[in-house]
């Protein structure tokens, strides 16, 4: 720490220092003097300072602990300055370029704790006066005695002193002019608010205005001032201020003190908020002084300031800014001032000179530069340590005096006397630094040193531009376009050709010589030796050949001497020997004892904090990337002595303190971007290392060399050297870098080593000298020499060399032994080229025809036998020699640029322009992925294409298979459809075919961007083909219209798979192209009987489409979108949209009917009978049309106020006015473009007249509509079951499918985790279908709700609330009836899907593990699905089922079956049995049927199948899993209605099936015994029982004669149609009728007595039975007769008949004797006769007459019938 007498010398120094500013003689004003007008002669006291007994201080700052007086001999420590500030620890010059964090103000610097008196006199307190002045001027005497004042003069006062000469100064912002003898207000004649006053000073007391006529006359060093005059006569003065006078074209810039400066010749930067220039950003000083703005600077634009800075303009806040910084060596521009080739450019070299901008963190003063003990001029360029001058940025650790000279231990001051002792030895006792401060403070004095010399010694300057020169770009635009290129007229930035290289014009030898550019980057590059050699750009010229090569040239050599040898020995020795001898070695002599205990008192306050701010990290980063191996050598070599100690006995105390305080924070951060650029660009140690000087008078340097035919082939050594390894040149096409194949190559690049060897593949090719060709006896094939100019090649042991002549190559076939030839590892036989300039394997794709003579074959016209034909393969790198060739094959001569066509066998050259397939080249066994292309049977190439593409047929097939499809490495001919294909994939896809027939095939490059429907074989998944640019592909399509190659078609893609071409109509189309930053729309107008098709852009709002139930809806800033509408209303997109008539669709519009509206054009409607007013589209039930005129004035206008509208009266009271819409209806402003939704009735506006309301107004509410916006979007607005949202323009009847819980009273959608919301009173729940909605009742079971906002809620039925199903969802994905969730589905039956779908899953499922599931596909499918329970589900929604009977579901669709289901042997289907809500699958029986009562059906499984019952009738039928019985259905179509369960009896179900239901166990069976059954239905079956259970029991239905009675089971029955009996009932009963009665011999175990008497009786008496013998099969075999006498008993529901006679029962008649019998054909008695076959018997008559009852045979009924009446 430094001891007390060190830090008490320091401030001694520093006070020294005040003095030395004070003392100086030059003018530096920053301001007028401030001054106090003195009372008028009448004594006023009118602008005086009345502060009596006060001493000033104004305009007066003053040094620590000092007291100065003016015009005083000062003693030691003592200084005094006039207007002089001085503040601790800073200094500060005008003009001057200071470093980052240092504090600058000019001459005005304060110190604290600092008191200062100025002419202070001996009696502080004796008053003077003159007795004989007049009375009148007392006052006047006693304002200047008070104030220490000797004069009274009349002149202004300054600071406790008079201004003396003609001068203007300030009080209280007013301008006043003072002479010696006056003090008047200043004259501001002329001048108006905001007016600006130019000012000179000569002196400091001697500033006048500067008149407009006198602008001419000043000059660059004249010290100006300018004040702005204001409104109230004040003044205010300018600061940091640019200031252009148009009337003279003048420009004066101000500076932060107040200083200003007339500017001399140059560009200077403009802040437009500090200016009087508001417009441009620079403004340009001509040599004659005039000033004009510079109007056209765009951003990137570069300029050359005054002093040799740079000034670079960019974009800052969207306005154009520029900025000057010092340039860096080696930095090019291209000056945007240059107006042709001569000042095309900026260059930045070393150099010094007036206007230099040096580095950051220096202190400096006005016109003075001094070094240590060293006296310096103007203008001079500064070293470290020193002092800098005007317009001058100094380096780090300098201090500035001004006008002053110093010497060893002297100080200089203005009229002051000196000790010469006296300041440099008070206070010198210090603690010296230690070893290791001094070794810091040497290596920061090297660093400073390096830093300086790079920057102080930087100057740009205009440079001249020549054709074809490339320079690497330093502006701004360096990363877009990094390269400067020169033409016969200007020099540009350009972007520069990726891979190319450039000619570097600012290099001078190898160093950078080379610019290369790749990606839009260009870097140097310096070749490594010469021989080096790279295709280089030649302007416009084909590409050229840059040379790197030594040059043999005296002044090549003595420009290359000097700028080596003597720059860099002078340049470096001279800082080196110079600066660090004389400076050092005088800073030990002579600054020692005076600077250095100066610096210890006065710098290490002032400059130490300056520059801890300013200089460390710029100076060590400097440093130690640039000095170390300069600066550091050099100290080694010379100063180790010298500025060692120097540095210990001067700088340890000075720089190193300053150093350590001032230079860490400021500089390091300052200047590291600037010197890791410097480095960069400028230095170099490693390559200034490999600088190789000749001895012999050459200079190893580029040049480029425009296009010739070179005689061999270049070593590449450019970026792409390991690919293309040489470089070949040509006089027309220019020079190319070649990849070569393996083999040699002759070297035209070096004669030392005229062979270019290649034997590796991706690898460079090296140089080499060649052997000595071998003897014949010695040669080996493979072996090579160069000999006279001339390659020889060896194909054979003992042979002699193969050569090549000028004109025709040789091949020849070979078998090298490995690695006999380069490239050749095992021994192998090839195929050989051999060139005048190379030796090479040949295996280039193809097939290549030798004749005997190994001469390339390219005629076939003549004898072919000769010819040997190589197959060669460039991957296998070998040529097999083939036999022959396929027939109507294409091959690929790739030699001769041909192709073969052989022909059945024989070989010819094939003429065509077009593609084939190349026949020869297969790969993967049968893929040919080649083609060839040909341009009249020349110059062919053969392609490979990379992506899938069609190409033109021109081979042999072309009238069959007009295209060449290529597509998966595999290229054939195919037939074309009518269409569009992408085609030429070499070019990458570059056009498009266009086949206007399966024949006709054309191709065609598309420049402009358009879109084709895509004909290819990947249409289905490219729909599209898309050209833009001049490239075509094929591309997903969007859904929407695209407009096609001619304006009278569009494309309509339906889906991304499916687009075709179709005639539009007049319409508006959806712009499938269009995007949110381009949003546009397609019009279809009528152009005379053409619709035409163009894309326009979009207004806010709808359009119609071609599809009635579509609209096109379209917003600012996005993208067009197509809704589909069933019910709303919209504002359309343009004014002047009505339909021509009235819309069909649109029956009335708010409730009115047709007969309210009159006709278009009849009616007053305010806006609508013209175009002001936008149109209003209107949709119902899917149909949108334009409202025409009578409809939109239908709609009502209304004003809005607060939520509240009324129609207005002006409407009101037009003809046809609605007067009252209800909720959900709309009105309108006056033009139709804002809606206004009605949330309850709206009327008119009462009318007011005389305090008394003449309309009726009803609301239910205070507010009753709402202005429709966007505001709205996110809410729902409900009438009844009717949902409505709102947006811009549209009022939207909502029905998008889904659960909604709507908040009718705040009309939100609820949602959250807030279960109380969803039961809140004013909750309901909406289901919307997709075209409807509706309330949804509370449920009657249990149900799961997936509401839209994707949460299950569960409705329990038994406490009637909602709560959510889990407490968290778990997502799940669906697909093919599988489900995998995110999480463990443990205990919970339902996920919901990612669209918000509820999906029921059969079993718990781990998380991502996959499982059964069931999901519905829309909300109107229901299906059904088991889990824990059964559930009857929609897509949304899941109902526990909670009735009991059986479900019968189809596995395939989870539906109630139908008979397509059923019947489908495939389909699986399941019983679902449910007792409310408990359900079991059922394993069916096959007896039984189950009945669906959800499908109205019933069905059996049996024998593997399905089936349901096809006619009505009896089944037995399981109703629920407790009920199964017989029961009657009946079918309708394909329901089934259960009509009741069956009664005890028997019963033949539908199956055929009998079955007998028990009263005793309530159960119905099958029958178990063969008989004849009698069933409850009236039916008798004749069943056969196969006791062995072998065959089903069969049944015969037994017929009836109908219309005929029977006795079964002791009742009566009549035969009714289809043999039905029916138990006979009263409408059957006549008491007069004679009916036939049967008795059923199977179903009656005992006849009655009297039947069977009378049955016996016939047997006996007639030899025959009462049996009737029926014709036809299956009738009953009954015991007929004839019966009368019918009586029903309604009590007893029975009825009971008189026996006449039984059938074959013989009589006598009583009256005639006649034998009668009788018969039930002839319902009665009729004649008898003998039967001749049976005597015995007695048969009827075929003579009988009509039987007549005669009083015998009604005894004999009357007889019969009481004995009937006994049974």
């Amino acid at each position: 720490m430094l001891g007390w007498k060190y830090l008490s010398f320091l401030g001694l120094l520093f006070i020294l220092n005040i003095y030395k500013y004070a003392s100086a003689d030059t003018v530096n004003v920053t301001a007028l003097s401030s001054c106090t007008v003195p009372p008028e002669d009448s004594g006023s006291n009118a602008n005086t300072d009345t502060s009596a007994d006060t001493e000033s201080t104004e305009n007066t700052d003053t040094s620590a602990n000092t007291e100065s007086t003016e015009n005083t001999d000062t003693s030691a420590n003592t200084e005094s300055t006039e207007n002089t500030d001085t503040s601790a620890n800073t200094e500060s010059t005008e003009n001057t370029d200071t470093s980052a964090n240092t504090e600058s103000t000019e001459n005005t610097e304060t110190s604290a704790n600092t008191e200062s008196t100025e002419s202070t006199e001996t009696s502080a307190n004796t008053e003077s006066t003159e007795s004989t002045e007049d009375i009148e001027n007392n006052e006047r005497k006693r304002y200047y005695k008070k104030r220490g004042i000797k004069r009274d003069t009349g002149a202004c006062l300054k600071d406790n002193s008079e201004l003396t000469t003609t001068t203007l100064c300030i009080n209280s912002s007013v301008l006043y002019e003072s002479t010696t003898s006056s003090c008047t207000a200043a004259d501001t004649t002329g001048l108006n608010a905001n007016d600006y006053i130019v000012i000179i000073c000569t002196a400091e007391d001697a500033c006048t205005k500067v008149e407009s006529t006198a602008f001419s006359t000043l000059s660059e060093n004249d010290n100006l001032l300018i004040y702005q005059y204001g409104s109230d006569g004040k003044v205010t003065q300018k600061k940091n201020f640019t200031y252009l006078d148009t009337t003279n074209n003048r420009l004066i810039i101000c500076e932060s003190d107040g200083a200003c400066t007339l500017q001399s010749e140059g560009y200077y930067i403009n802040d437009i908020s500090k200016s009087t220039v508001t417009d441009s950003p620079l403004i340009k000083v001509d040599s004659d002084k005039t000033a004009t703005p510079v109007t056209d600077v765009q951003a990137g634009n570069t300029y050359l300031k005054g002093d040799g800075q740079i000034i670079e303009c960019k974009i800052v806040s969207s306005k154009v800014k520029c900025t000057a910084r010092v340039g860096i060596v080696g930095e090019i521009f291209v000056n945007s001032a240059g107006t042709e080739l001569k000042d095309a450019l900026i260059e930045c070299n070393e150099g010094s000179g007036s206007n230099t901008d040096t580095s950051a963190n220096t202190e400096s003063t006005e016109n003075t530069e001094t070094s240590a003990n060293t006296e310096s001029t103007e203008s001079t360029e500064t070293s470290a340590n020193t002092e800098s001058t005007e317009s001058t940025e100094t380096s780090a650790n300098t201090e500035s005096t001004e006008s002053t000279e110093t010497s060893a231990n002297t100080e200089s001051t203005e009229s002051t006397e000196t000790s010469a002792n006296t300041e440099s030895t008070e206070s010198t006792e210090s603690t010296e630094p230690s070893a290791s401060i001094r070794r810091y403070n040497r290596r920061r004095k090297a660093k400073l040193n390096s830093f300086a010399k790079r920057t102080e010694s930087v100057t740009c300057v205009a440079k001249e531009g020549k054709p074809k020169d490339y320079y690497l770009n330093s502006g701004l635009n360096k990363t877009t376009k990094p390269l400067i290129e020169c033409n016969d007229s200007k020099c540009e930035e350009i972007s520069g050709v990726s891979g190319a290289n450039y000619l570097n014009a600012g290099s001078t030898d190898l160093n950078n010589a080379i610019i290369f550019c790749s990606n839009n980057k260009c870097e140097k590059q310096t070749p490594s030796d010469i021989n080096k050699y790279y295709v280089g750009k030649d302007g416009d010229n084909v590409d050229g050949l840059i040379e790197c090569v030594e040059i043999t040239s005296t002044e090549e050599n003595t420009t290359d001497n000097t700028t080596d040898n003597t720059t860099d020995n002078t340049t470096d020795n001279t800082t080196d020997n110079t600066t660090d001898n004389t400076t050092d070695n005088t800073t030990d002599n002579t600054t020692d004892n005076t600077t250095d205990n100066t610096t210890d008192n006065t710098t290490d306050n002032t400059t130490d904090n300056t520059t801890d701010n300013t200089t460390d990290n710029t100076t060590d980063n400097t440093t130690d990337n640039t000095t170390d191996n300069t600066t550091d050598n050099t100290t080694d070599n010379t100063t180790d002595n010298t500025t060692d100690n120097t540095t210990d006995n001067t700088t340890d105390n000075t720089t190193d303190n300053t150093t350590d305080n001032t230079t860490d924070n400021t500089t390091d951060n300052t200047t590291e971007e600037t010197i890791e650029t410097i480095e960069t660009i400028d230095t170099s140690e490693e390559l200034t290392n490999r600088r190789r000087r000749s001895t012999d008078n050459s200079t190893r340097k580029c040049t480029l060399k425009s296009a010739f035919s070179s005689q061999g082939y270049y070593l590449n050594s450019g970026n792409d050297k390991s690919v293309n390894q040489t470089i070949v040149c040509d006089s027309t096409e220019g020079c190319k870098t070649l990849k070569v194949d393996l083999g040699y190559y002759v070297n035209a690049g070096n004669t030392d080593k005229p062979i270019i060897k290649c034997e590796k593949e991706g690898v460079e090719c090296t140089e080499e000298a060649p052997s000595a060709c071998p003897e014949t006896s010695k040669a080996v094939p493979g072996n090579y020499c160069y000999d006279g100019g001339q390659l020889k090649f060896f194909t054979a042991n003992n042979s002699t060399a193969i050569t090549a002549t000028r004109s025709d190559d040789t091949f020849a076939y070979a078998i090298i032994p490995s690695y006999g030839f380069p490239g050749i590892k095992t021994e192998t036989g090839s195929l050989f080229k051999i060139s005048r300039y190379f030796i090479t394997r040949f295996y280039k794709s193809g097939v290549v025809m030798i004749d005997k003579n190994g001469k390339l074959v390219d005629n076939l016209d003549g004898d072919t036998s000769d010819i040997t034909l190589f197959d060669c393969n460039e991957t296998t790198k070998k040529c097999n020699e083939r036999p022959g060739c396929t027939s109507n094959t294409y091959m690929f001569d790739s030699e001769n640029a041909k192709v073969v066509f052989c022909n059945e066998g024989n070989l010819e050259y094939a003429k065509f322009t077009g593609y084939v397939v190349d026949g020869n080249r297969v790969t993967s066994g049968t893929k040919h992925p080649y083609i060839i292309y040909c341009k009249g049977g020349e110059n062919c190439i053969s392609i490979k294409s990379k992506v899938s593409t069609y190409y033109e047929n021109n081979g042999y097939d072309s009238n069959i298979n007009s295209l060449i499809q290529c597509n998966s490495n595999n290229c054939m001919t195919v037939t074309a459809n009518v269409g569009y294909y992408v085609a030429h994939g070499e070019n990458e896809n570059a056009g498009i075919i266009k086949c206007t027939s399966a024949t006709s095939c054309t191709y065609n490059i598309i420049k402009n961007k358009v879109k084709f429907v895509n004909a290819g074989y990947d249409k289905r998944n490219n729909a599209i083909i898309d050209c833009n640019r001049g490239k075509c592909g094929v591309a997903k399509a969007k859904s929407g219209y695209y407009l096609t190659h001619t304006s009278t078609l569009l494309i309509q893609c339906t889906s991304p798979t499916s687009c075709a071409e179709f005639t539009p109509t007049v319409n508006y189309y959806d712009n499938a192209d269009s995007s949110e930053s381009s949003n546009t729309i397609i019009n279809c107008v009528q152009n005379s009987n053409v619709v035409t098709c163009s894309s326009e852009a979009t207004n806010n709002g709808f359009y119609l489409s071609s599809l009635s139930n579509v609209l096109i809806r379209c917003k600012s800033g996005q993208k067009c979108k197509t809704i589909v509408v069933k019910n709303g209303i919209f504002r359309g997109a343009f004014k002047g949209l009505t339909s021509n008539k009235r819309s069909d669709n649109i029956k009335n519009i708010h409730e009115r009917t047709v007969d309210d509206l009159e006709e278009d054009g009849k009616m007053v409607n305010l806006r609508d009978n013209n175009d002001d007013a936008y149109g209003i589209i209107r949709c119902v039930a899917g149909k949108c049309a334009a409202l025409s005129a009578s409809e939109l004035a239908a709609i009502p206008m209304c004003e809005f106020n607060n939520n509240k509208c009324y129609i207005t009266l002006e409407y009101a009271m037009t003809k046809t006015a609605t007067t009252s819409i209800a909720a959900g209806n709309i009105c309108t402003n006056n033009d139709r473009s804002v809606f206004y939704f009605a949330t309850d009735t709206v009327v008119v506006k009462p009318n007011v007249i005389s305090g008394v309301t003449s309309t009726y107004v009803y609301t239910t509410t205070n507010t009753n509509c709402l202005e429709v916006n966007d505001s709205y979007n996110d809410m729902f607005f409900t009438v009844g079951s009717n949902i409505y949202t709102l947006d811009q323009g549209s009022v939207f009847q909502y029905y998008e499918t889904g659960y909604y819980f709507i908040n009718v009273a705040k009309n939100t959608l609820v949602g959250g985790n807030e279960i109380d919301a969803y039961n809140d009173e004013n909750v309901k729940l909406y289901r919307c279908n997709g075209s409807s909605c509706s309330i949804i009742d509370k449920p009657d079971a249990n149900t799961y709700y997936a509401d839209v906002n994707k949460r299950i809620l569960k409705y329990n039925v038994n406490n009637d609330v909602f709560t959510f199903a889990y407490e968290k969802d778990i997502l799940c994905i669906f697909s093919n009836n599988k489900c995998t969730p995110n999480a463990d589905m443990k205990d919970q039956e339902f996920c919901i899907t990612y669209k918000g779908e509820i999906a029921l899953t059969t079993t718990d499922i781990k998380n991502r593990e996959t499982g059964e599931c069931y999901r519905a596909n829309n909300i109107n499918n229901y299906i059904y699905g088991y889990s824990q329970h059964l559930y009857h589900m929609n897509q949304f929604a899941a109902e526990m089922v909670d009735q009991t009977g059986f479900y019968i579901i189809s596995l395939s669709t989870n539906t109630t079956v139908v008979s397509k289901n059923y019947k489908n042997k495939n389909n699986s289907i399941v019983i679902y049995g449910c007792t409310l809500s408990s359900c079991k699958v059922y394993e069916p029986r096959e007896d039984t049927y189950y009945y669906d009562a959800q499908a109205r059906n019933i069905l059996r499984y049996r024998n593997g199948v399905w089936n349901s019952p096809s006619t009505s009738g009896f089944a037995y039928i399981a109703l629920d899993p407790s009920n199964t019985y017989i029961y009657k259905f009946e079918k309708e179509g394909d329901e089934i209605t259960i009509q009741g369960k069956a009664n005890y009896g028997y019963y033949y179900t539908v199956d055929n099936e009998m079955y007998k239901c028990d009263e005793e166990d309530g159960e119905c069976k099958l029958i178990d015994e063969t008989g004849y059954y009698f069933t409850n239905s009236g039916e008798v079956y004749s069943c056969v029982y196969d006791s062995e259970g072998l065959e089903a029991t069969e049944c015969v239905r037994k017929n009836c004669v109908s219309g005929q009675y029977y006795y079964i089971d002791e009742a009566y029955y009549r035969c009714e149609v289809s043999s039905l009996l029916v138990p006979v009932v009263s409408r059957y009963c006549s008491f007069d009728d004679n009916v036939v009665m049967n008795f059923p011999l199977a179903l009656t175990e005992e006849l009655p007595d009297k039947i069977k008497q009378t049955v016996d009786d016939i047997k006996k008496n007639n030899n025959s039975t009462a049996i009737v013998k029926r014709r036809g099969k299956n009738y009953l075999e009954s015991i007929s007769g004839i019966f009368t006498n019918c009586t029903y008993n309604v009590e007893e529901t029975k009825s009971t008949f008189d026996l006449v006679c039984l059938n074959n029962y013989v009589a006598v008649d009583e009256v005639t004797d006649e034998v009668k019998i009788c018969n039930v054909d002839q319902l009665g008695y009729v004649e008898c006769v003998e039967d001749e076959e049976n005597p015995e018997k007695c048969t009827i008559s075929e003579a009988f007459h009509s039987w007549k009852p005669s009083l015998f045979m009604t005894i004999v009924v009357l007889l019969f019938g009481v004995v009937m009446n006994a049974f």
